[in-house]
């Protein structure tokens, strides 16, 4: 989206009669990955906030999906937070990468049942994108008191956000350290805010590169901040995931000049009042949600990326019949699941993804490859034991008796599908979507058990020093 000179100049304009006073509060939470529990109490805190100061503002910072079964399995998915932030009085949210997680359609239609905003200024709609268009940024006149906010999205190495490719087909992502400087002229006003889905990394990079950004409202690294951070006199902000917490960011303006800016943290599991109104809503969402259906149990606390990645793999090679299972570790979302029932939610939030299963023959040069590569990948079918001498590795593979593997035949090797199109790897068959997705494999799998016991597990895959 580019915007020509006449409309800078108009802003530049609006910017010099900038010489108001005012007070105001800006409430932000990011990374709640469909978290709704604590809606109730956010909302009460921000009507009491509302009451005493109408200049009060609540954002989002992006990734509001993609962590609640009861979100994400909706049959209209992710609409439950839209709903209950409708409602709780957000006014604008930027875009996190996990906004693409259920495709540019269904974005879309959450786009248009937000009564708040969301803004973006490094998505470049190309013709053959399905998501349209939206503002790069927001202006709010508040007394006289121009405050400019920049929505900016995380770019990962490969070019595009962290979500599977095809999520993003047809869209291009603009570096946001470049894209700050081109929006640069917003900082003529009296507050410049980017409300940066970039990680607390990157938002100190740009701090030091652009002092005349005043305030960062932070998320995507997750990062609890209790009383924000100043770097080249940039304020830095951010409230950790899950809506655990809400920064409370206050700016005191005089004459059109930033006098006074801070910042805190609120814990919202240690409030006590809640909206009734928020609270029967949610309430209402999850009497309603059918993953609380049983489908097995636990023996014991299945905690780690290790056995959890465990339970996964072993999935898909018993259901699927493959030889060898892999997956990657970010996508194990949960940190443990307690022991006793298990529920098709509790699958649902260990792998929220929607990721069907891809199904590749490779030969053992090619596994051997793929491993040494990925040294913390995640398996089924194999054990390996990596052995590093400087910059020289060599990995040993057993199969799941302990007998080497067999070097002259092929395998039959299953991986979820953001593997398979993210990853660089080769293998010369070009594999075969099995059409079935991973998640559901898992259900399958643990119904088929009744009871599992990962308590016995360790690592498949160790690197050993030489």
């Amino acid at each position: 989206m580019k915007f020509g000179f006449i409309r800078i100049l108009i802003l530049a304009l609006f910017f010099a009669a900038c010489s108001g006073d005012a007070e105001i509060i800006i409430l932000c939470t990011n990374d709640m990955h469909g978290s709704i529990d604590n809606f109730p109490k956010l909302s009460a805190y921000y009507k009491k906030l509302k009451a005493e100061n109408p200049n009060t503002f609540l954002f989002s910072d992006g990734d509001l999906f993609s962590g609640n079964p009861l979100v994400d399995q909706y049959p209209d998915r992710g609409y439950p937070i839209v709903d209950i932030m409708n409602r709780t009085g957000y006014c604008l949210s930027s875009v996190g990468n996990h906004e693409f997680d259920y495709g540019q359609e269904v974005l879309n239609r959450r786009i248009e049942q937000a009564d708040f905003q969301f803004i973006c200024a490094n998505i470049e709609f190309g013709e053959g994108s399905v998501l349209k268009p939206m503002e790069p940024y927001r202006v709010f006149n508040v007394n006289g008191v121009i405050m400019s906010v920049l929505g900016l999205l995380e770019v990962g190495s490969g070019g595009i956000p962290s979500t599977h490719p095809d999520n993003v087909s047809g869209l291009k992502f603009e570096s946001p350290q470049k894209t700050v400087g081109k929006y640069s002229f917003l900082a003529g006003g009296s507050i410049f805010v980017l409300l940066s889905h970039l990680g607390v990394e990157r938002d100190v990079d740009i701090a030091e590169k652009y002092p005349d950004v005043d305030i960062i409202l932070g998320g995507h690294s997750h990062t609890k901040i209790d009383s924000g951070m100043i770097k080249n006199g940039v304020l830095i902000t951010q409230a950790s995931s899950k809506l655990d917490y809400v920064g409370e960011t206050r700016i005191s303006v005089k004459k059109g000049k930033i006098v006074a800016k801070t910042n805190k943290l609120v814990n919202l599991n240690k409030l006590a009042d809640e909206d009734p109104e928020i609270r029967a809503l949610v309430d209402s969402y999850k009497a309603a949600d059918p993953g609380n259906k049983v489908i097995g149990q636990t023996v014991s606390r299945i905690s780690g990326k290790q056995k959890l990645g465990a339970l996964m793999t072993d999935a898909l090679t018993e259901i699927l019949n493959l030889d060898i299972a892999f997956q990657n570790s970010g996508g194990v979302r949960l940190s443990s699941i307690p022991k006793g029932d298990i529920t098709m939610n509790t699958v649902y939030a260990l792998d929220p993804f929607g990721n069907d299963v891809v199904r590749i023959i490779m030969s053992y040069e090619e596994i051997e490859k793929f491993i040494l590569r990925n040294p913390t990948i995640l398996v089924s079918g194999i054990s390996c034991t990596i052995t590093s001498n400087g910059k020289k590795k060599s990995v040993e593979i057993l199969d799941g008796k302990g007998v080497a593997l067999d070097k002259s035949r092929k395998y039959a090797v299953g991986m979820n599908s953001y593997i398979y199109s993210t990853y660089k790897f080769a293998h010369e068959d070009a594999g075969t979507a099995m059409n079935v997705n991973t998640a559901d494999i898992l259900i399958k799998y643990i119904e088929n058990k009744q009871t599992v016991d990962y308590s016995k597990v360790s690592a498949r895959i160790v690197t050993v020093k030489n």
